[in-house]
């Protein structure tokens, strides 16, 4: 990834100027996309088109909005002052929040979420929290992140993968909260960023992961199974063969979390998923219009957390399995899918 001084000019004026040439162009690509599904009696040309305007439009609006702040504060010089946090955090909750809103309307998607009386009050609470959360596609994590920001008003932390800060609004505030943007060729430096954020947590604080690494797909699935075989991780292997539904947690980073943490609770989060997988194609074929994202999330107080390593991987094992036996029940017991 270039450095901030290299990438950053030229992400935000190429991200303003697609945004705005997709805002401006607006009419034109809803209006050849609602032909386009007429002629064809398919909804993915128009759905797709809303998708993208928008992206765009939520882009533009932000990029703007970060600019402002970023005078607002002095020029950055007071990026850090606990008023531009709460400026900023407010922008994060608009953005995630008509994101989502404009999903459900677009997909006509369905949110049940069933979190069991223990973690309502966790999250309602100002404590800190860590959170690991299956990973199904996307559109799945636009909806968690809005659920801790808009119904618990958590300030999610969130790791992920430092190629999505080609998204200079993603990129931006990455730098002005705190984040966890790996480099994920170095292992050692992820798993020290994220110790440090989870110590760092303040209240209402909130650590998300997904120590699976990546949305789900059965080819996925596939190959990690297939490494974990090849590294001589029996136990792992035949715990992961036994869960169709998930791909097998990662445990660096939440080893790494919990160790930041100390003393602080976690919470499971498990969906069903809306197949709204890796690829574009996947997307286009199998559309979730109309579909229903049901969610579930379990509350673990710190001192049921394992003491050392190799037990809280055995534990995040026996979670991931939970997890899986709870898709597959509310699936009928199907075999791979989100």
């Amino acid at each position: 990834m270039p450095p901030v001084a290299i990438r950053r000019p030229i992400t935000v004026s190429v991200w303003l100027l697609v945004s705005t040439a997709g805002v401006l162009a607006s009419p034109l690509l809803l209006g050849l996309a609602a032909i386009v599904s007429a002629l064809s009696g398919r909804r993915q040309p128009w759905v797709v088109a809303r998708l993208l305007v928008a992206y765009f439009l939520h882009e533009v609006i932000a990029l703007i909005a970060l600019g402002g702040l970023w005078l607002l504060a002095g020029a950055g010089w007071r990026i850090d002052s606990p008023r531009s946090q709460r400026l900023h955090w407010r922008l994060v909750g608009w953005y995630f929040g008509s994101l989502a809103e404009t999903g459900r309307r677009t997909l006509e998607i369905d949110v049940q979420a069933d979190p069991t009386p223990e973690a309502v009050r966790a999250l309602q609470s100002d404590d800190p929290l860590i959170v690991f959360s299956r990973h199904a596609g996307p559109g799945d994590t636009v909806f968690i992140i809005d659920e801790l920001l808009s119904r618990f008003h958590r300030r999610p932390s969130v790791a992920f993968k430092e190629t999505l800060a080609l998204d200079p609004s993603v990129d931006l505030i990455a730098h002005r909260l705190p984040q966890a943007m790996l480099d994920t060729s170095d292992r050692e430096a992820c798993e020290a960023q994220i110790t440090k954020l989870t110590a760092e947590l303040g209240p209402r604080g909130t650590f998300l992961l997904f120590p699976e690494g990546g949305n789900f797909t059965p080819e996925r699935r596939r190959s990690a199974l297939r490494r974990l075989w090849r590294k001589g991780q029996r136990r792992s292997a035949a715990m992961a063969q036994s869960m169709p539904h998930v791909l097998p947690p990662q445990p660096g980073g939440a080893l790494a979390a919990l160790r930041g943490g100390g003393g602080t609770d976690v919470v499971f989060a498990a969906h069903t998923g809306l197949g709204l997988a890796a690829y574009p194609a996947q997307f286009w074929r199998d559309m979730p219009i109309g579909r229903t994202l049901q969610t579930r999330m379990w509350h673990v107080p710190a001192h049921q957390v394992p003491p050392g390593d190799e037990e809280r991987v055995r534990w995040l094992y026996d979670w991931w399995k939970r997890i899986d036996d709870w898709i597959a029940e509310q699936q009928g017991g199907g075999g791979e899918g989100s």
